[in-house]
């Protein structure tokens, strides 16, 4: 009987603890963990969704980096575009943060990850590393001639409609 109540107790110990714990939290990170392929020339998005208690976290900072020593965001507003969401639930807040990548290039093969830091309390939370592989895009150099030849087409109708406008005596 002692086993039995030493069980019962020890299993409603570790749901109350659980529960409270899950209600309680600061700063949670989530996003998939499925590795994303795309090919070079592509538009892509990242999402990654902070979910965190307003009271507890204050002045929230959410961003995607590179991992390496440390997780510096990525920035640079000719290869990525910054867009975020915010959205107020019952008793937390989400934050949404995309990151999208105008046109890819398989220097953007890499293993990236999310992080949040409460500003106030230094409280922090990172996402697992999402592995990112781009691959050479087929059609590349078909696509690249064919643009090369349609601009040489271009230049050469105005060239002419230039050239026989400059013959046009003027009135």
């Amino acid at each position: 009987m002692t086993t039995y109540c030493s069980a019962a107790l020890f299993l409603f110990l570790i749901a109350f603890f659980r529960r409270s714990s899950m209600e309680d939290r600061i700063v949670n990170v989530k996003y998939s963990k499925e590795p994303l392929k795309a090919m070079e020339g592509q538009f892509l998005t990242m999402k990654c969704s902070v979910e965190y208690s307003e009271v507890h976290c204050k002045g929230l900072k959410a961003w995607w980096c590179l991992p390496a020593e440390q997780c510096w965001p990525l920035t640079t507003p000719d290869r990525y575009l910054i867009h975020i969401n915010e959205t107020k639930m019952e008793k937390l807040r989400q934050r949404d943060v995309f990151i999208q990548f105008k046109n890819l290039s398989r220097s953007d093969t890499a293993l990236y990850q999310c992080t949040a830091v409460c500003q106030h309390s230094g409280t922090s939370a990172m996402g697992r590393l999402l592995n990112l592989t781009v691959t050479e895009n087929p059609n590349k150099n078909q696509e690249n001639g064919q643009n090369q030849s349609d601009r040489c087409s271009v230049d050469m109708i105005l060239l002419v409609v230039s050239f026989t406008l400059s013959w046009i005596p003027e009135m």
